[in-house]
């Protein structure tokens, strides 16, 4: 016959244990908890560091196409202008390229104020998009002394050397400081 599988019995505290052994549990869950914040919070910025640089691509290939569009307009406008100073003497054809000269001239500025505005707004979104980078990269670094506390905690638990434990204390606690001075200096 099988034997009938039981849930382990609780184990009594041992009383040779030392009595920070009792915290090394609650220690390591907290910087489980901080790891995985750490883990969503990177991969939050990661995204949206792509999606502003995706952004910056687009503003960028718009910014592109009003330059494309002015220079079509000065060069139309140069056309007609040498086209005037060739001499047509016919007046009424004198007077329509002037004022079609006039028309793409006056076209220009405002081209150029909307590329140029599009290109200012490429360099928010990929300077933005960098801030972004930093930080996640900040909150790499936190984590690798989040995940180092966890395994010192860990393998003071196990072996129970006190050293192991504080140390591992003070490497979650150096993520802990890392994470709290990224995220303060993200705040606007």
């Amino acid at each position: 016959m099988q034997a009938a599988l039981k849930a382990p019995e609780p184990q009594a505290i041992d009383a040779s244990a030392p009595r920070w052994l009792r915290y090394v549990p609650l220690v390591t869950g907290i910087l489980a908890a901080l790891a995985g914040f750490l883990t969503v919070r990177g991969a939050n910025l990661a995204n949206d560091a792509i999606y502003r640089s995706n952004q910056a691509v687009l503003f960028q290939s718009q910014a592109s196409d009003s330059w494309a569009e002015y220079q079509a307009a000065s060069v139309k406008a140069r056309i007609v202008e040498t086209a005037l100073m060739t001499g047509g003497t016919d007046p009424a054809v004198r007077d329509r390229l002037t004022a079609q000269a006039k028309e793409l001239r006056d076209r220009q500025p405002a081209l150029k104020t909307k590329a140029m505005d599009l290109e200012h707004q490429r360099d928010a979104q990929l300077s933005r998009g960098n801030e972004r980078l930093a930080e996640k990269d900040s909150l790499a670094y936190a984590g690798v002394a989040v995940q180092l506390g966890i395994g010192l905690a860990s393998v003071a638990g196990i072996t129970r050397r006190l050293e192991a434990f504080v140390v591992g204390i003070v490497a979650g606690g150096a993520g802990l400081v890392i994470t709290a001075t990224s995220l303060l200096s993200s705040l606007p």
